[in-house]
C-alpha cells in the first residue's frame, strides 16, 4: 500500500476533462493502495482541496491546458506547499503553454507514454528545489551621467532581470556617509500581470551567507538595507521548489562611481 506523508493511505487528487484518461490514472494509483478523488474541472478541484489534504495532485491537460493553469494558479495562492506535489501529465509533443506551465512553476511532469506508478509516487523527485538564474537585461548604470555632474555623486541604479516570464526590478541606493546600502524590489509575471507574489521569502547572500532578509507585500514589492559587499546574489523563494537567484554585479564599481564636469 502507498503511505502518504501523515502515515495513512496515501491521497491523491486526479484533475481532468478526458474521462478516459481520469480512470487510467485512478486505476493505476488505486492499484497501489491510493485513495484517489476525481474531478474534471477547476472549481471542483479547488473546493477539494480546501476541504481534504492531499498527498499530491496529477493534472491531466489532455483537453484543456487552461484547466491546469488554473488549478496550478490557485493552488498557487491558497495551498503554496502543494505545489511540490503537482504531478502534470504531458505528451510527447506537448503545446506551449503546457511546457510554460511547467517551467514556470518547476512542476514535475511525465509524458503520457511513460505514465507507471514510479513515476507518480516519488515524492522525493517533486519536492526536489530548481534554481532559476535570472539574466540582467537592463542596467541603468551604463547610461552616461549628464554633462555638469559634479564628482563624489554617488548614484542610484536601477537593475531588470528576468527568467522566463518572471522580472525583478531592483532599485539600489546607497547611503549617504555610510557603509550601507539599500536594495529596493520588485517582483512581477510579465505573461500574467495580475500574478500575486504575497509574502515571498527574499534574502541577500554574501560571502559568509545571508546579510538580510525579507518577505514581499502583496504587490511582490520588498526592501533591504546591509552593509556593503562587492558581490551578492538575491534569492526569492517563488515557492517551496522554485528559488530565482539575481546577481548583483559590481556594485563597487558602477553604483559609485564618480563624473566629472
Amino acid at each position: 500500500m502507498s503511505v502518504g506523508y501523515n502515515g495513512g493511505r496515501a491521497r491523491i487528487l486526479i484533475v481532468g476533462e478526458e474521462p478516459s484518461a481520469r480512470d487510467a490514472v485512478r486505476i493505476l494509483l488505486g492499484s497501489a493502495g491510493c485513495d484517489c478523488i476525481v474531478v474534471s474541472n477547476a472549481q471542483q478541484a479547488l473546493a477539494t482541496i480546501k476541504q481534504k489534504d492531499f498527498d499530491a495532485v496529477v493534472l491531466d491537460p489532455q483537453s484543456s491546458n487552461s484547466l491546469a493553469e488554473e488549478v496550478t494558479s490557485r493552488i498557487s495562492e491558497i495551498h503554496p506547499n502543494l505545489l511540490a506535489r503537482i504531478v502534470v501529465i504531458t505528451d510527447k509533443d506537448s503545446d506551449p503553454e503546457t511546457r510554460d506551465l511547467v517551467e514556470r512553476y518547476s512542476l514535475f511532469h511525465v509524458q503520457r507514454q511513460f505514465l507507471d506508478l514510479k513515476s507518480l509516487l516519488r515524492p522525493e523527485a517533486v519536492s526536489q528545489q530548481v534554481t532559476h538564474v535570472a539574466q540582467l537585461i537592463f542596467d541603468s548604470s551604463r547610461d552616461p551621467l549628464q554633462a555638469g555632474v559634479r564628482s563624489s555623486l554617488v548614484r542610484s541604479r536601477r537593475l531588470l532581470c528576468a527568467s522566463g516570464s518572471l522580472r525583478v526590478d531592483l532599485w539600489i541606493e546607497p547611503q549617504a556617509d555610510s557603509d550601507r546600502m539599500a536594495v529596493m524590489g520588485q517582483i512581477l509575471d510579465a505573461a500574467k500581470p495580475d500574478r500575486r507574489f504575497d509574502s515571498v521569502p527574499v534574502a541577500l547572500q554574501g560571502w559568509k551567507g545571508a546579510v538580510a532578509c525579507a518577505t514581499t507585500n502583496e504587490f511582490g514589492e520588498f526592501h533591504l538595507d546591509f552593509k556593503f559587499e562587492p558581490s551578492v546574489t538575491l534569492e526569492i523563494k517563488i515557492h517551496q521548489n522554485y528559488l530565482l537567484t539575481v546577481s548583483l554585479p559590481g556594485l563597487e564599481g558602477a553604483t559609485l562611481r564618480k563624473a566629472y564636469p
